[in-house]
């Protein structure tokens, strides 16, 4: 057994072993009344199957699971693999498209990302916080729309479907959430 550490220790980003599984902390709070034991709640991403619950621990010990995290650039998709290459070393790495169902919405050619590993094991990949994608296609404004904050439909480079301000036209670039698929803002070129 590596690294212990105690459920009320446990921190945003911190990651730890629990009954197989590797959990990424999200967020936690600790809750103690003078007469109850302490409640541990955190909010954790599973990063061996996904998706992101509340747990509610004792106190107990868990198992630090050392998770590494190294840069690569989006090169290409195989028809199964998305694969990535370290700009440094040229190694690649090869991810199944089903075990990033999220973060396929926002990989496109040369983007860079963090590849989570769990010694020889590839959990998954970091997305930065917001990606630049160009408007594909989208409905005219009416013309006399003026300044308002009225939303439209558009479809982006890469298929997904967003909401945006009616002045935003086919063609822009926008730069687009990663955590929620939403728009931030035109994007800012390079």
């Amino acid at each position: 057994m590596g690294e212990v550490i105690h459920a009320k220790d446990l921190r945003p980003g911190m990651t730890y072993l629990d009954n197989g599984n590797i959990y990424l902390v999200i967020e936690n709070t600790f809750n103690k009344t003078s007469m109850a034991k302490a409640v541990i709640k955190v909010r954790v991403r599973n990063l061996r199957k996904g998706g992101v619950s509340w747990e509610t621990l004792s106190e107990d010990k868990y198992e630090k699971a050392e998770v590494l995290s190294n840069t690569m650039t989006y090169s290409y998709n195989d028809g199964q693999n998305y694969v990535f290459m370290d700009d440094k070393t040229y190694e690649t790495v090869e991810i199944p498209l089903s075990k990033l169902e999220w973060e396929k919405k926002f990989i496109t050619e040369g983007l860079t990302v963090r590849v989570q590993k769990f010694g020889d094991e590839i959990l998954g990949i970091s997305l930065p916080e917001s990606v630049i994608l160009t408007i594909k296609e989208t409905e005219e404004a009416p013309k006399n729309s003026g300044a308002t904050a009225r939303l439209k439909k558009a479809v982006l480079e890469n298929g997904e479907t967003i909401e945006i301000p009616e002045f935003i036209k086919q063609g822009e670039r926008v730069s687009i959430r990663t955590s929620d698929g939403s728009y931030i803002g035109r994007g800012k070129e390079e």
